[in-house]
């Protein structure tokens, strides 16, 4: 039940991260679809793929957050954020559902773990006694990624 100060966030996990999307980010998960791979990209943007017609990056989460990439199979998914790029597909292990979350009870990251998770982390948090990062989805790529994978997706060598 939402309350005043209240946000709702798609909570995903990724190996054993439990992270927060904010909800007016997300457009919609979807089972994984297949993904090019893209020369000299960061080793956690496994690719681009088609989402509805467009290119998007694909980011694997866990990769992002210094884990391993996820294993194909069972529970795997594709989570497509609006970001100010346009599109991007976040993949994760598992999608857990939607959860209100009240704002005051995130608090700020610590500036070590903000250094180790290259500033995506927002606000730290708890939910259901677990660990909770909120991920801010407009800062997954840095802009010079995003330029070179436009470019290798107009190439046609994505």
């Amino acid at each position: 039940m939402p309350r005043q100060g209240s946000r709702c966030f798609l909570v995903v996990r990724a190996q054993e991260w439990m992270c927060a999307l904010p909800l007016e980010e997300v457009e919609e998960t979807m089972r994984p679809l297949p993904v090019a791979p893209v020369s000299a990209a960061p080793v956690f943007v496994r690719g681009v793929c088609l989402v509805r017609g467009t290119p998007a990056p694909v980011v694997s989460l866990a990769m992002l957050l210094g884990g391993q990439a996820v294993l194909s199979g069972s529970g795997r998914r594709f989570v497509s954020l609006r970001v100010p790029e346009g599109r991007l597909a976040l993949e994760v292990d598992e999608v857990r559902g939607l959860r209100w979350v009240e704002e005051g009870q995130l608090d700020s990251v610590p500036p070590l773990l903000r250094a180790t998770a290259s500033g995506h982390l927002r606000h730290l948090g708890s939910l259901d006694g677990r660990l909770m990062a909120v991920l801010g989805a407009a800062h997954l790529l840095p802009e010079e990624i995003w330029d070179r994978l436009e470019s290798s997706s107009g190439e046609g060598s994505a």
